[in-house]
């Protein structure tokens, strides 16, 4: 096999995993990111400039950050400077408005000083490590090893299916994508309507089988994980 990148492999390893590959792997790379941030740079000035301009993490992000008990140290030192931030932008007298601001009326000055100038640094990883992985599989699904990897997998999620075929690098490679992800919707759709007869009163006498989690499965193929695909708000 010709020289691939390394996510090539963590790809694969990924298709093993429940859900949409690129969803857990993009999960995992905000997660190590999160981790460096708090344990390897809480003292660099840069990371400080970073956070005070985002004034902190986005929610999710924020939550995941809660989890890591380990690391309260590197949560302190991170907010105590975004709060420094914010306390010397109400010390700070604002300008005063416009005679054209005086005459629409309404608005606070303040409030748009306290808005973020920058985004969450969290999600603005988890972009990058998203667009790199969605070009790895576009580039590489020739490959028969991920194929079949990406065939055996609960395949890509909706939203992660769109971004992959804007990504492919030629019309072969979408057609192949699409060809892929329509056999397992219907392998799913199956499963769905057999969970359902199932789930039916009239033949509760019938054992669920692996359809039994298809409408929790289904419901992430079509969203993604929300730490991944869930409100990215600045």
């Amino acid at each position: 096999m010709a020289s691939v990148p390394l996510n090539y492999y963590d790809l694969i390893d990924a298709c093993a995993l429940p859900g949409c590959p690129v969803c857990r792997l993009c999960e995992s790379d905000a997660r190590r990111y999160l981790d460096a941030l708090l344990y390897e740079y809480v003292n660099e000035k840069e990371t400080h400039l970073t956070v005070r301009a985002s004034r902190g993490l986005c929610a999710t992000h924020s939550a995941h950050m809660i989890e890591f008990g380990a690391s309260v140290l590197g949560i302190a030192i991170l907010h105590s400077s975004i709060l420094y931030e914010l306390l010397n932008i109400i010390d700070t007298p604002a300008k005063a408005p416009s005679a054209f601001a005086r005459l629409r009326g309404g608005g606070s000055p303040l409030a748009d000083r306290l808005e973020p100038t920058a985004a969450c640094p969290v999600c603005e990883a988890l972009e990058r490590a998203e667009r790199l992985h969605l070009r790895t599989l576009a580039e590489h699904l020739d490959d028969p090893r991920l194929l079949e990897a990406l065939r055996a997998s609960a395949g890509l999620c909706l939203p992660h299916l769109r971004d992959a075929l804007r990504a492919a690098p030629n019309a072969a490679t979408q057609e192949q994508l699409i060809a892929l992800h329509e056999a397992i919707w219907r392998k799913l759709k199956s499963e769905l309507e057999t969970f359902a007869l199932k789930y039916d009163i009239n033949h509760a006498d019938k054992a669920m089988g692996a359809e039994g989690d298809s409408w929790r499965r289904a419901a992430q193929l079509l969203a993604g994980l929300p730490a991944v695909r869930g409100l990215r708000r600045r």
